[in-house]
């Protein structure tokens, strides 16, 4: 954190360290600079404002640059000079004579230069014989050069005085100062900002809008606080009010704008057309340029000045906001220059684009450029470009006279805003087109409900969301009896993210009765999303057997649906039939589909049912890289509940790992606010990480108490507080709460008979272990023989561990030291860290040194034994000659999700290149699943 009380700085733990450390440094006499860079408002000031309290006994000296003065040679030095007068008669003559001609404003010709910098080393070296002395120069981007010179000068040269200086400026900058270290500053953490609004906000700030706030901020701590101060009580009091785009950060866009102000008027009039047109290609904008009269060079300030980044095939914003920034901050007439040259071109061209451009010159209705426009939008809808589709068809509506296709197109812009992941801006043309849709369009009417139900699931309570679901069900039942089910899936979903199992059965119950009338021509899809929904509503009444034979209909009903909504439904369905593997091949294909259709909203609700099955399949690392790419595409598309469950999926992820601080990050978000706005599944995975934790490392009664209260359907979620049961039946056991583990485990062992798994059978057989002390032995045998199915090796690896400890109590050393050495060689690569240590306690305690758990890298013979399932699917892709792009797009990963992966194998095998992977594995030895 970087902004703070007068005495503190929030965060920036480890640059305060180091400014600590370079202050007492100075103290000793080893002398230096440090040039902090980043972005305005990164924090640059403020750690250099802390600096100064910690350099509380030391001559400080400031000499910011200014904007005015960056052509005024010397200006910078003057400023430095001024202070430190009273040392000038102890300079050598030469020294003395350059200085006070410097401050009387007599530049000293180019030749003098190194005489200034000479001249000011001596100054600062006697200043500080008697006092330390601090430097502190901020926006030395706009110190002019001759100072930087001598400040660099300097900087290289104090190595043994008691001179310090700190230097702040925007972006990299390390030119400015070479060879001076620097401190490259990023934005700040998650908590680190939230404390920031709540130590600078007076007002309340409604979770779910902070998490908005958070995220568009991207750490920079300037924006998030000019955020605070320009939006209004009522906006940030629930995320509905909260404008969509965001208001630009006043003095961040001043910046920004200055620079772009200061560029020629040739270069600010191509960078116009850029930002009206803000996919233009270099060669279009170039030629654009020349038909305009402007040489295409006059850009090149732009991107010296760090505006635009230049490449063969694009040219961008440096910045996102920069664009956004430079339209509105110019007058009407120069918008209208450049939407006219816009137009002109691009009709030339015969590029649809000039309708856009046409439309924008317009303030009154136009019926056939309405047409137009909603013919480009469907194309782009065709094609996943959902942003610029919403942006077309609502330009369409505003062009169109006839309210009720006003509304209809307003109703396709909500649609498309909300596939672009823009929420906010769907749930207001939603309010525009309630207005203008008549009580006589019923189906428009039943979509509108439906639309407004899905967006209200993503950022309102969840049971809130439910009823307005089942409302929209309602409406379409007659009509559109499809869509009718969808929504009542939705309101199932809706009633599970809330933890309630009865909401879920009322869904269920109204699309069995939806079912019972004539069938429609989509019956087949219909009756796919009702086989979940109703399936998960029978478990959840104690049919266990109907319900999972439902499950497993739709499953097997699977292939010949295409909808990624449903097939995510379906992965979570899976789940609840404790089919890992499906889940895992629906919610890949969820996401793959809606990737194709540019569907972001439905790709990041699809990639939390990704990454839960990844984690007992592929391991805790790659669920949090699947979990972290879909959190990123949460908070972009303002999928706030969605948001929440993802985090709860990193703190399992990190619990099973053994990964205090990731827990600590999300705890309070997931678990306490989680529960507290309806979203009881994120809560309960959190619950369950921090459980983890408890348990790995010895705390059997905290892990005890936060399953028990995981357990309570209010605060958790039915699925996963039955998969919990064997984690709170062992803590239970331990903390002395048998009867409550024997009636845990009796319900447990009801759903794994139903479910048919050997997994759940392993994990049941477990739990009788530890609460039959005179069996144990033959209850820990047929777990581990049903684990030998190799699902769940996370789970395998655990019953070994407490068999092996239940084999040390017997004193039975030699049969504890296989259960515990195998224990020890999963929970090493699946980087369990916690439960590797108790692990190698076990096996210390047993006589065992604990190292003779495997090496690092496997022998070739048995490569494949080391991987993870998932690892050994890539494998056998690259041994076939598949690029890391096309491994990715084969198994619904991104590129970056491969390069980690095969790191960690070349890691694991002891490997350097890929070439060795593919002599390893290309015959066939060890890649199979």
């Amino acid at each position: 954190m970087t902004y703070g009380t007068e005495q503190s700085v929030i965060g920036r733990r480890t640059e305060c360290r180091r400014l600590a450390h370079s202050v007492e440094a100075c103290r000793g006499a080893r002398g230096g600079a440090l040039l902090l860079t980043g972005d305005p408002g990164i924090g640059k000031t403020a750690l250099i404002r802390h600096a100064s309290r910690l350099a509380h006994d030391f001559h400080t000296v400031r000499a910011d640059g200014v904007r005015t003065e960056e052509t005024l040679a010397y200006g910078v030095v003057q400023r430095l000079v001024r202070p430190l007068t009273a040392c000038l008669r102890r300079l050598p003559p030469v020294s003395r004579e350059a200085l006070e001609r410097v401050l009387l404003g007599r530049i000293p010709p180019p030749r003098e230069r190194l005489l200034v910098a000479d001249a000011v080393l001596g100054l600062l070296v006697s200043a500080g014989g008697r006092r330390p002395v601090l430097i502190s120069v901020d926006d030395l981007h706009w110190a002019d050069a001759e100072s930087r010179y001598a400040l660099g000068f300097v900087a290289r040269r104090i190595s043994t005085a008691r001179v310090l200086i700190l230097a702040g400026t925007d972006g990299e900058g390390s030119a400015l100062l070479p060879g001076v270290p620097a401190v490259h500053l990023t934005g700040m953490g998650d908590l680190d900002c939230l404390r920031l609004i709540t130590e600078h906000q007076p007002s309340p700030v409604a979770p779910a809008v902070r998490e908005v706030l958070v995220h568009t901020a991207g750490g920079n701590p300037l924006a998030l606080l000019e955020l605070l101060r320009t939006l209004t009580p009522a906006q940030l009091s629930q995320p509905a009010q909260l404008p969509d785009p965001l208001p630009l950060v006043p003095r961040l866009t001043d910046i920004r704008l200055a620079r772009f102000r200061r560029l020629p008027g040739d270069c600010r009039r191509l960078l116009l057309l850029l930002a009206a047109e803000p996919h233009l290609k270099p060669i279009s904008l170039f030629r654009m340029a020349g038909r305009a009269g402007i040489d295409p060079a006059a850009l090149q300030p732009a991107e010296d000045a760090g505006l635009v980044t230049l490449s063969a095939t694009s040219v961008l914003f440096r910045h996102p906001d920069l664009g956004r920034a430079v339209y509105h901050g110019v007058g009407l007439a120069e918008r209208h220059w450049a939407h006219e040259v816009l137009a002109r071109a691009f009709a030339e061209a015969d590029d649809d684009r000039r309708c856009w451009h046409e439309a924008a010159l317009l303030s009154e209705t136009n019926a056939r450029l309405a047409d137009d426009l909603e013919r480009q939008a469907a194309r782009a809808r065709q094609h996943g470009e959902h942003a610029r589709a919403a942006a077309l068809m609502e330009r369409s509506a505003e062009l169109t006279g006839d309210d009720g296709r006003r509304g209809r197109r307003l109703v396709t812009a909500a649609d498309c805003s909300r596939r672009a992941g823009r929420l906010r801006r769907a749930a207001r043309l939603l309010e525009r087109a309630g207005t203008l849709v008549g009580a006589d369009q019923t189906c428009l009417r039943g979509r509108m409900a439906y639309l407004q139900g899905v967006i209200s699931l993503h950022h309102t309570a969840a049971s809130d969301a439910y009823d307005l679901l089942v409302a929209a069900a309602d409406t379409l039942a007659r009509d559109n009896p499809s869509l009718a089910v969808k929504a009542l899936v939705a309101a199932g979903e809706a009633g599970l993210y809330a933890g309630s199992a009865a909401l879920p059965v009322r869904a269920g119950r109204r699309a069995l009765a939806l079912l019972d009338g004539a069938p429609g021509p989509d019956q087949a899809e219909v009756g796919f999303a009702a086989d979940f929904l109703l399936g998960v509503a029978d478990s959840f009444q104690g049919r266990l057997p109907s319900g999972v034979a439902r499950l497993r209909k739709g499953l097997d009903a699977a292939a010949r649906v295409n909808d990624p909504l449903l097939l995510a439904w379906a992965a979570h369905g899976a789940l609840f039939a404790a089919d890992d593997t499906r889940a895992r091949a629906l919610a890949s294909r969820a996401v793959t589909l809606a990737r194709a259709a540019g569907d972001t909203p439905t790709m990041a609700h699809a990639m939390q049912y990704l990454a839960y099955p990844e984690c007992w399949l592929s391991g805790p690392d790659t669920a949090a890289l699947t979990a972290t790419e879909a959190l990123r595409l949460a908070r972009e598309t303002g999928q706030l509940n969605c948001a929440r469950n993802l985090m709860g999926m990193l703190m399992l992820a990190a619990g099973l790992a053994g990964d205090a601080e990731v827990c600590q990050q999300y705890a309070d978000r997931v678990v306490d606010e989680a529960a507290a706005h309806g979203v009881g599944l994120a809560s309960a995975l959190g619950l369950w990480g921090l459980a983890q934790l408890d348990l790995a490392s010895g705390d059997w009664a905290e892990a005890a108490a936060k399953l028990h209260r995981l357990a309570r359907t209010r605060l958790g979620h039915p699925g996963i507080a039955i998969e919990a049961v064997p984690t709170y039946v062992e803590a239970a056991v331990r903390a002395g709460h048998r009867s409550r583990a024997e009636r845990a485990a009796a319900t447990f062992t009801r759903w794994a008979e139903a479910t048919g798994r050997e997994w759940p059978a392993a994990l049941a057989a477990r739990c009788r272990a530890l609460l039959q002390a005179d069996d144990a032995e033959t209850h820990f045998r047929h777990a581990l023989h049903l684990h030998r199915s190799g699902d769940r090796e996370l789970e395998r690896a655990r019953t070994a561990l407490l068999y092996g400890e239940y084999l040390n109590r017997e004193r039975r050393r030699g049969d504890a030291r296989v259960q515990l050495r195998e224990a020890a060689e999963v929970f090493r690569r699946y980087r369990a860290r916690l439960w590797l240590d108790r692990t190698r306690a076990e096996l210390r305690a047993g006589g065992d040194d604990g190292r003779a758990t495997g090496p690092d890298g496997p022998e070739p013979g048995g490569a494949a034994r080391s991987l993870t399932s998932r690892q050994r699917q890539i494998v056998r892709l690259v041994a076939g000659g598949a690029t890391n792009k096309e491994v990715a797009a084969r198994l619904c990963l991104s590129p970056r999700t491969i390069d980690y992966h095969l790191r960690r194998i070349f890691e694991r095998l002891g490997m350097t290149s890929r070439a060795d992977l593919i002599r390893l594995f290309a015959a066939g030895n060890g890649h199979g699943e």
